[in-house]
Parts: structure tokens; C-alpha cells; sequence
């Protein structure tokens, strides 16, 4: 049930537009002399996408990565060409490769440099997404029609696709966001020309569920991570198309764009943080033509046309303002790029924490930005340099992990790195105290029995009786309990 509606009124609109004193300027990224499309960028600012390359056998389109928006491309390993669509904070990349001799993709993971080939059923398949923690999402092909799919830990996991009616009677799901909490967007539909209305979706941890937002048509283009899923359909009874914003408690945003627009805007991708991207129909250079335009704040704000060029399409939206895309002149020259949009800065707050070794304690850190929390957000830690863990922000903008100070810890130290999804990062400590010697699980000074006691108690959990923080109490701590009997 659709709870709200919002929409920006004509003038204030034309406020907002005018009040700009130009579009935003394009930046041309570095290809190999024959175009490319650039498709994210993740929080190091490693940048991901396909150029065009010649080959003896004509040209092809291949995967590649930009380390900086300054550097060259760098081409990942691919065995027919492709693209590489989404990246990670931790630096994996997915995409599609082009199947030899056949029609549909091949889902590809790149991994600190190496090349994996996702499952699928046999037809082919496409990756065109992956959050924090991993999980990816894109589609697979059975019996020749498109079903949603998600691959955790690299095993294939078909998404449930809800009730549909179509006039054939065949259904395709497909879908294109994850976002870092593992909330998934997309849109069920029947096969292209068949004339079905198609319907946005979302995959939650209670299962599959149509987007209700007062719009004809819709199909689910990206998920925030507050939840929130840009869609774009026909509104006011079919007379206007645009996009809009619904959130999980049903409120529906429709995005503004100007009421002379030809055909109105559609949107084409979103980031984690909640800016919009997509395309509008205007005048270029005195002819028709297809202008790029992204939503900060929900803010019709136009992005520059590259010189020469007449249609333009934003791919992706980084967190850190970026907005990626490529741009055509229709007759085979194109240019690949990105707008930069100015962005509330993020950064990290948290406090020293102490304990003894061999002792649990909670590491935690604030994602915040100047207007408020950052709520659903990816924070890691990594303990004097390795990573220890991943969670998820609260209401508060705060992510909690357990660690325990390894009981042969010689120091009085630990350093402690926190980094965000949007790149923002703090440096803290651990201040190891003498507190008890490994194997003292209460404290009592003395090693001995009641000590062994316990740590049999335990046996097979975590907890203060993991001595060597491996995340299970087994063996070998009970060897360092028996190898310290009797001392204080």
C-alpha cells in the first residue's frame, strides 16, 4: 500500500534549476583509442568498466579496471572480452564475459587477479552486482528465459519470483542491486515484445515482494542502503515518466525534472547513498539528442554533453559523488567518463578500547557524514593490519565487532584501522592491559582446576575461554591452560 507521495512542484522546479550556474563538467577517462564505459568505483577510488580494443579479428569490447581516474586502463583477464560492472571495497570485481559461439554472457569474479567463472545452469548468465560482503547478484538463463539469481560465497542461489501474470504465460526476473545490508532490487517482466507490463521487486530477508508505488510499468533500477529502491514508471495515471525513490515504509519520492522535457527522464542507476543518475531527451547542438542528469538530494541537476557528442547515459554512481557514464555520437565515435558532484563529506568517529589478552572486546566506530548518521553502511576493522571484521551501521551510525586479544600478545598495544564504504577511514587502539595470564579464566591468580573447569564448559564456543582467539574453545587451549598450570 502506497503510505506517501512526493513530488516537487513545477516551480519550485524551475527554481531549482535555474539556480544553477552550469551543468556539471565532463571527464574524460583514459581508454585504448577506441571508447570505453567506465561502471563503478569502490571506496579506494579504483574505477571499473570496458574499453574497446582492436583485435586481428575486428574490434572487441574487454573488462578493465583505471587505478586512478587519471591512469590508463588496465585490462583483467578475460577469455572472449567483455566488462566488468561492479567493485567492492575489498577490490572484487564482477561482469560478463562474451560466450564463444553462443548468445548469453558468462558471470565472471575477479579477485585479487584472478579470473573465476561463476555456476550457472549451462545457458549462461550475468553478474551486474556486488556489496561489501560479497554477495553478487545478475541473472541466469533457464530453458532460454532470464530468472534472478544471487551468488553467495560463489555457490548459484535462484531468487523466488512472486505471482505474475503475463499473456504468453512466460515470466523473467531479473536482478540488478545489492545493497551492503543484502537487500536486492530488480523487476519481473515477460520476455521483450510480448507487451506484458513489467513490475519492480524486491528480495528481503522475508522473501520476494512487488514495489507498490502508484506507477504503470516499473522495473527496479538500484537499491539505497537505507533500502531504498529507484524505479521508473509511468506516474499520474500513465501521463508522466520518471523516475522515482520508494522507501521500504512505502513512501514514494517521484523524482523532478522539468514540465517542457520531451518523454520525460528515466532513471538508470543509484548509489548506496542515495544519488540518482539517468537520462532526459533535449536539444543538443541544435538536434535531438539524449542528455545525462543525476538527483543529489533529489535535485534535477543536468550534467555537461562531452564535446561532439549527442547522447549521453550515466552508468553508475559512486559514493563519493562520482557519476559514471559514456557518451556517442551515433555514428560510432564515443567517449567514456564521469561528472563529479559535490557531496557531503564522511568520516569515521570511535575511542580507544582496553582489555587484557586473551579477553574479547568490542570494536566499534560511527560512520557519519555533517547532516546525520550513516545508516545500513559497511564498516571494516583491521587489527595491526589484518582484517578482523565487517558490520553493518545502526540507527546510530555505529558498527560493533567482537575481538579477542590473542593471548600470546607480547605488546601493550594493538593498532586499529576502521574504513567505510565511502572511503572514509580512522586510525585507534586497543590498550592491552597485564590483566590475567592466558589460561586464568577467572582471575583468581592461580591456575587450576576451577580454571579447567570452565574452559570444558565452553568447549566448542567462543568466548573468554577462546585463549588463542582462533573463534572456538577446543585443543589447543587447552594446551596453553595445562602448558601455564599452576602459575599466577
Amino acid at each position: 500500500m502506497v503510505r506517501a507521495l512526493g513530488i516537487i512542484s513545477a516551480a519550485a522546479l524551475a527554481a531549482l534549476v535555474s539556480s544553477a550556474n552550469a551543468d556539471v563538467p565532463f571527464q574524460q577517462l583514459a581508454d585504448f583509442g577506441l571508447g570505453g564505459s567506465p561502471s563503478d568505483v569502490n571506496a579506494s577510488g579504483v574505477i571499473v568498466g570496458s574499453v574497446r580494443v582492436a583485435r586481428e579479428t575486428g574490434g572487441s569490447s574487454v573488462p578493465v579496471y583505471w587505478p586512478t581516474p587519471t591512469s590508463a586502463p588496465v585490462e583483467l583477464p578475460s577469455a572472449e572480452g567483455g566488462y566488468a560492472l561492479a567493485i567492492n571495497s575489498s577490490g572484487d570485481i564482477v561482469g560478463a564475459e562474451f560466450q564463444p559461439a553462443g548468445v548469453y554472457g558468462v558471470p565472471v569474479l575477479w579477485t585479487n587477479g584472478e579470473r573465476i567463472v561463476l555456476p550457472d545452469l549451462g545457458e549462461g548468465a550475468y553478474a551486474t552486482d556486488i556489496n561489501e560482503a560479497g554477495v553478487i547478484v545478475g541473472s541466469v538463463i533457464v530453458k532460454g528465459n532470464y530468472r534472478a539469481a544471487r551468488w553467495v560465497n560463489r555457490e548459484l542461489e535462484l531468487l523466488p519470483v512472486p505471482e505474475f501474470q503475463t499473456e504468453d504465460g512466460v515470466v523473467w526476473s531479473l536482478a540488478e542491486s545489492i545493497n551492503s545490508s543484502g537487500v536486492i532490487t530488480g523487476t519481473v517482466r515477460s520476455p521483450i515484445g510480448s507487451g506484458t507490463p513489467s513490475a519492480a521487486l524486491r528480495w528481503d530477508d522475508k522473501g520476494v515482494s512487488l514495489i507498490e508505488s502508484g506507477g504503470l510499468e516499473t522495473k527496479g533500477i538500484a537499491i539505497d542502503n537505507l533500502g531504498g529502491v529507484v524505479i521508473n514508471g509511468y506516474f499520474d495515471g500513465g501521463s508522466s515518466r520518471a523516475p522515482a525513490v520508494v522507501q521500504p515504509d512505502g513512501f514514494v519520492n517521484i523524482l523532478a525534472v522539468p514540465a517542457d522535457l520531451f518523454a520525460g527522464a528515466s532513471a538508470t542507476t543509484m548509489s548506496r547513498s542515495g544519488v540518482v543518475g539517468g537520462y532526459y531527451y533535449g536539444d543538443v547542438n541544435g538536434g535531438f539528442g539524449i542528455r545525462a542528469v543525476a538527483w543529489p538530494n533529489g535535485v534535477f541537476t543536468p550534467l555537461e554533453m562531452p564535446a561532439g557528442q549527442r547522447y549521453a547515459f550515466p552508468s553508475a554512481v559512486g559514493m563519493n559523488g562520482m557519476v559514471f557514464g559514456g557518451a556517442t555520437d551515433g555514428n560510432g565515435s564515443s567517449v567514456g567518463g564521469f561528472w563529479q558532484l559535490e557531496i557531503e563529506q564522511n568520516f569515521l568517529r570511535s575511542t580507544p578500547v582496553s582489555g587484557a589478552r586473551g579477553q574479547a572486546v568490542e570494536l566499534s566506530a560511527e560512520s557519519l557524514r555533517a547532516s546525520g548518521a550513516n545508516v545500513g553502511y559497511s564498516v571494516a576493522a583491521r587489527v595491526d593490519g589484518s582484517l578482523v571484521g565487517q558490520a553493518i551501521t545502526d540507527s546510530n551510525g555505529r558498527a560493533r565487532m567482537s575481538f579477542t586479544i590473542p593471548a600470546d600478545f607480547a605488546g601493550s598495544q594493538m593498532t586499529v584501522r576502521y574504513t567505510d564504504e565511502n572511503g572514509a577511514s580512522l586510525v585507534s587502539v586497543i590498550e592491552v592491559t597485564s590483566g590475567c595470564v592466558a589460561g586464568d579464566l577467572n582471575c583468581d591468580g592461580m591456575i587450576d582446576a576451577s580454571d579447567l573447569s570452565v574452559l570444558l564448559g565452553a568447549w566448542g564456543t567462543s568466548g573468554a575461554a577462546d585463549i588463542d582467539g582462533n573463534g572456538v574453545v577446543g585443543a589447543s587451549d587447552l594446551s596453553i591452560l595445562l602448558a601455564n598450570w599452576g602459575s599466577v
